[in-house]
C-alpha cells in the first residue's frame, strides 16, 4: 500500500518535523510506503504590518544576525534530516500543480499537528483538507489538530465540503474532535499525536548525546510563558541542577545557565533523553517529556494552552500543568510508571 501525507514540517520547529517523521516511520514499520507532501515557502510576505510588528521584526532581525552561525547550523541540520531520514514528494508550488498531478498513492492522509488551521500558507489550505487526488481515492485524517476552534460560518461550510469524502476522521484533541463532529455531523475519533507511535526506544536510537556531564533541567519554549522563569528558578533552587534552554528561534525568552540556538533534531532528542526534568510551554515539548519519562512541568502560555492541558489530563498528569493559580509541584509527585503504562496502551490502540 502507498500513502501520501499532507502535514506541516517546514521551519526549525522540532515538534512539526518529528511528528511528520514519526507518522511516516510507523507506517513503514507496518509495511506501508509513505510519502510526505513537500511544498514551497510563500514567495511574498504580508507587508501590511503594524508599527509594533515592524519593530518586533527589526529586533528579531538583529538577534538573527547576532546568532547567525548557530541558526544556520540548526537550519542545515533540519534540511539534512529531511534529506536523510524522510521520503518527501517533489516540491509543489501551487494547488493547480498539485491537482494536476497523478499522485501515486492508494490513500491520502491529512495530519498531524495544526493541519486544519486557516492561518499559514493560504495557497495550500485546500491541500491540508485533501482537496486533490483522482476521483474515488481514499482520504483519511490522522490526529489532525486545529489552532483555534473559531471557524467562521464560511469556513465551516468549506470544512463540511472538504471532509464529505473522508472515509475516516480522527483528531488529536478531544475538544477538536467534538468541534469537527458538530460541524460535519460525522463520527470522529480522538487519537495520539504521531510522536507517541514509534515508542521511546525508537527515539532513543535516534538521539545524539548532548555533551552535558551533570544533571540538568531542560527548558524548551517556543513563545513567552508568564510563569516559566519562576518554574525554572524554583526547580533550580530545589535541586541545584544546571538549567539548559533549547531555543528554536533567535529570541531568548528565558534566563538559564546555558542557551543553545543550534540544536539539531537528534540533539533535541538527546537533551530530552538525558534530562533530569523538563520545563516547557510547547505541546510537543510536553509530549517528549512524557515519552522519555521525565518530570515534565508544562507552563501555560497565551495561546495553545488547552492542547497542552488536554495532553496532561489524558495521562493523569494535570497536576504538572501550571497556570496562574497553581504552585510548582515536587518532582517526586510525577507518576512515572502510570504515565508510561497509559502511553503504551493508547499507543497500541
Amino acid at each position: 500500500m502507498k500513502t501520501f501525507t499532507v502535514t506541516f514540517h517546514h521551519g526549525s520547529n522540532y515538534g512539526a518535523l518529528l511528528q511528520a517523521y514519526a507518522l511516516q516511520r510507523v507506517q513503514e514499520d507496518m509495511g506501508i510506503s509513505n510519502t510526505v507532501f513537500e511544498y514551497a515557502y510563500p514567495k511574498t510576505a504580508d507587508k501590511s504590518r503594524s508599527a509594533k510588528a515592524a519593530a518586533a521584526s527589526l529586533y528579531t532581525g538583529f538577534l538573527n544576525a547576532l546568532h547567525k552561525k548557530a541558526i544556520t547550523r540548526r537550519r542545515e541540520s533540519f534540511r539534512r534530516f529531511h534529506e536523510e531520514r524522510m521520503r518527501l514528494s517533489r516540491v509543489y508550488h501551487s494547488m493547480d500543480e498539485l491537482r494536476g498531478d497523478d499522485i501515486d498513492a492508494d490513500v491520502l492522509i491529512a495530519g498531524s499537528d495544526q493541519v486544519w488551521r486557516f492561518s499559514g500558507n493560504p495557497e495550500f489550505l485546500p491541500a491540508r483538507f485533501l482537496d486533490f487526488g483522482r476521483p474515488g481515492i481514499k482520504k483519511i485524517s490522522y490526529a489532525a489538530s486545529i489552532e483555534k476552534l473559531n471557524y467562521t460560518d464560511e469556513q465551516k461550510n468549506k470544512v463540511r465540503g472538504w471532509l464529505r469524502d473522508f472515509s475516516a476522521i480522527s483528531l488529536r484533541e478531544e475538544n477538536a474532535r467534538e468541534y469537527i463532529c458538530g460541524i460535519t455531523g460525522r463520527e470522529a475519533e480522538r487519537v495520539l499525536d504521531p510522536v507517541f507511535l514509534p515508542g521511546r526506544e525508537a527515539w532513543e536510537e535516534l538521539a545524539a548525546e548532548p555533551g552535558i556531564n551533570e544533571p540538568y533541567i531542560l527548558c524548551y519554549q517556543v513563545q513567552r510563558c508568564e510563569r516559566m522563569q519562576e518554574i525554572v528558578d524554583t526547580l533550580k533552587k530545589r535541586t541545584g541542577f544546571k538549567t539548559v534552554a533549547v531555543l528554536p528561534a533567535s529570541v531568548k525568552y528565558i534566563r538559564t545557565d546555558e542557551s543553545r540556538f543550534d540544536v539539531s533534531p537528534e540533539e533535541f532528542l538527546g537533551l530530552y533523553k538525558n534530562a533530569s526534568a523538563v520545563v516547557t510551554g510547547s505541546f510537543h515539548g510536553t509530549a517528549f517529556g512524557l515519552i522519555f519519562g521525565k518530570p515534565c512541568f508544562a507552563a501555560a502560555r497565551p495561546s495553545g494552552s488547552s492542547r497542552i492541558r488536554g495532553l496532561m489530563q489524558l495521562f493523569g498528569s494535570e497536576r504538572f500543568f501550571i497556570d496562574a493559580d497553581k504552585s510548582v509541584p515536587e518532582a517526586d509527585e510525577w507518576d512515572h510508571s502510570g504515565i508510561l503504562s497509559k502511553i503504551e496502551s493508547d499507543r497500541e490502540s
